[in-house]
């Protein structure tokens, strides 16, 4: 079987990549699958990393201002689709699968009008803009919510959930974790992660929050991406508290089975790791984003009772701290969320989606496509 997956731009567009990737390799072990994305982008470092060709396209998010640099991006774009022409030529796919972000623009785009077979994954509650390009032609649109906001045609829509790496599905045992990653068995643990890019709001927030812990109040796993890991290495060598700082965890599963309750971004992937494996949650979600859909994925989680939301502007260190201590406090509390993330979580997702692709890489039209 031949596949082919374009998307990226932010780890919540890789982890459903990898997640797809994972089960259609268990489906079939001579599967030939090519990522395709942006060179130097985040979509290229996860594929090396998991051993995935990858072939790149030139491509940039679209301007929000009226700029001469739209005019770039555009011949950009252009460039891109032809690149990716030739790529499906050469590689010819049964099924092109999109896994959002403006990275997956120019691979689907081509795969529609040379008639290949688009499955289009939408990991928040409304379609992002690529998406929303790309609806009105895709084969199927597999959502994570069934009320996903966007124009698409219901008919070709399935919701699947949000698939999520098989890690995270199968984690390690919370003691186990916990001496994996040489923690005390027995102190209150927190993971605080800003996702792949890091947060600087919720370091920034961390730095304020951390001195207030004693010792042995609460010991704290710390995801600071790049940017900000030197300051807050700094800020945990003078804390009372432990605080482990990472600027990015690899073995995410152990780190969140570890942990009694997690403070993240709203982002779809992080939300939908947190829910499979049913933890208490503290949501920060990221103000910036496309459609404020991290907004719309914490208000589902708030709604559901699994997390406590708390806005980025009113996230410092002292209600930050003040929230964790609360709820590390209130294991009843802790308990009741971590049932009612379970009840969100879609823990079949990666299978279910893997099944839209094997129909449609074995309808009869697909394979007088694949020797075109």
């Amino acid at each position: 079987m031949r596949i082919m997956i374009t998307g990226g731009g932010t780890g919540g567009h890789t982890s459903p990549a990898v997640a797809i990737i994972e089960e259609l390799q268990k489906r079939d072990p001579f599967l030939l699958v090519q990522w395709v994305g942006r060179r130097g982008g985040i979509e290229q470092r996860v594929a090396e990393r998991t051993g995935t060709p990858f072939r790149s396209v030139p491509v940039e998010g679209w301007p929000r201002d009226r700029s001469l640099r739209r005019g770039l991006v555009a011949a950009k774009l252009l460039l891109g689709i032809g690149r990716s022409v030739v790529y499906i030529r050469r590689f010819k796919p049964q099924v092109v699968v999109g896994v959002g972000g403006y990275v997956s623009l120019p691979l689907c785009y081509a795969a529609q009008r040379l008639g290949v077979p688009t499955v289009l994954h939408e990991q928040n509650k409304r379609l992002g803009m690529a998406n929303r390009m790309l609806a009105p032609r895709a084969d199927r649109v597999l959502l994570s919510y069934p009320d996903t906001l966007g124009d698409y045609a219901r008919d070709k829509a399935l919701v699947v959930g949000n698939p999520v790496r098989a890690g995270f599905v199968d984690p390690p045992e919370k003691t186990a974790a916990r001496e994996s990653l040489d923690l005390d068995l027995e102190t209150p643990t927190v993971l605080v992660s800003g996702g792949s890019q890091g947060a600087r709001s919720i370091n920034e927030a961390m730095l304020g929050a951390l001195p207030k812990f004693g010792k042995g109040e609460a010991q704290f796993i710390w995801m600071t991406g790049n940017s900000d890991a030197a300051r807050a290495r700094a800020a945990a060598e003078t804390a009372a508290a432990r605080a482990d700082v990472f600027p990015f965890i690899d073995d995410m599963p152990a780190a969140a089975a570890a942990a009694d309750l997690i403070v993240s971004r709203a982002g779809a992937s992080s939300t939908a790791e947190i829910a499979v494996m049913g933890k208490p949650s503290i949501l920060v979600p990221y103000p910036f984003a496309t459609d404020k859909h991290q907004d719309k994925n914490a208000e589902a989680f708030s709604e559901a009772g699994a997390a406590v939301t708390l806005a980025d502007g009113e996230c410092d260190g002292e209600r930050l701290a003040g929230l964790m201590r609360e709820l590390l406090g209130d294991e009843a509390r802790l308990e009741e969320m971590a049932k009612a993330a379970a009840t969100l979580a879609k823990p079949g997702a990666a299978e279910a989606i893997v099944e839209e692709i094997l129909m449609l890489a074995f309808e009869p039209r697909n394979e007088k496509a694949a020797q075109g």
